[in-house]
């Protein structure tokens, strides 16, 4: 009797060392390990936004990072952030604390998100939360972000666009390439307020000086006739 309860034991021990803490949901849809969320690039989009919830499923607090891998990823035209209450351009968030048994809705300011800016490039990213006392306590998920089907590629004109630094401190420059002469280089701030215009040729390079913008998250493009073609995210400290 003694040895069958101390092999249940060790059963259970087994199974509680590889159970994951951290569940992950999409809507109401739970993410398995290693599930993909497709998102599909229209037309009339320069930014896309994938919320994901997560909850603690120990009844113990933890702490745990999301690590960022770009699988497939065009940095000269596309950008793709992810943020928890803080936003990150790296590739690793820092340690956040989750309460036990805690749940973080995707409608809350802290759940993650991501988002996509850029010209509509096919991208392909994997997440990965993993418990800071255990790393082996994981559960991944990837965001696809695809354009087939639409002709998104075939109908517009080549356009690329790369800030840095970024975040940037005092100066930035972008490196552009504009479709027509008639081009201006924009920045937006996250109420839409314009803050920065200039005319462009088809390419080169704008360096602009940021002392007098406020700290924060701006969006900077290239418009032409009235439309943005392309929109990517610029971070000022």
């Amino acid at each position: 009797m003694k040895k069958r309860i101390l092999t249940l034991a060790l059963l259970m021990s087994v199974v509680m060392l590889n159970a994951q803490s951290i569940k992950l949901f999409y809507g109401s849809q739970v993410l398995n390990d290693n599930d993909t969320i497709l998102e599909i690039l229209y037309d009339e989009e320069n930014e896309v936004n994938t919320f994901v919830g997560y909850q603690n499923m120990t009844g113990s607090p933890i702490v745990f990072r999301v690590q960022k891998e770009a699988l497939i990823l065009n940095t000269e035209t596309t950008d793709i952030l992810f943020c928890l209450g803080e936003c990150y351009t790296g590739n690793l968030s820092q340690p956040i604390s989750l309460g036990a048994n805690e749940t973080v809705p995707t409608n809350s300011s802290n759940a993650f998100h991501a988002t996509y800016t850029g010209c509509k490039d096919a991208a392909l990213v994997k997440y990965t939360f993993y418990n800071t006392e255990n790393e082996s306590d994981k559960v991944s998920f990837y965001i696809q972000y695809s354009a087939e089907g639409t002709g998104l590629r075939e109908s517009e004109p080549q356009v690329s666009l790369r800030a840095y630094p970024n975040p940037a401190v005092s100066t930035v420059s972008i490196d552009y390439i504009a479709p027509a002469n008639n081009t201006s280089l924009v920045i937006k701030n996250l109420a839409g307020r314009e803050v920065y215009r200039a005319p462009v040729s088809q390419s080169g390079k704008k360096q602009i000086d940021v002392t007098k913008f406020h700290a924060g998250m701006y969006f900077y493009g290239l418009e032409t006739d009235g439309k943005m073609l392309c929109t990517k995210k610029l971070l000022i400290k």
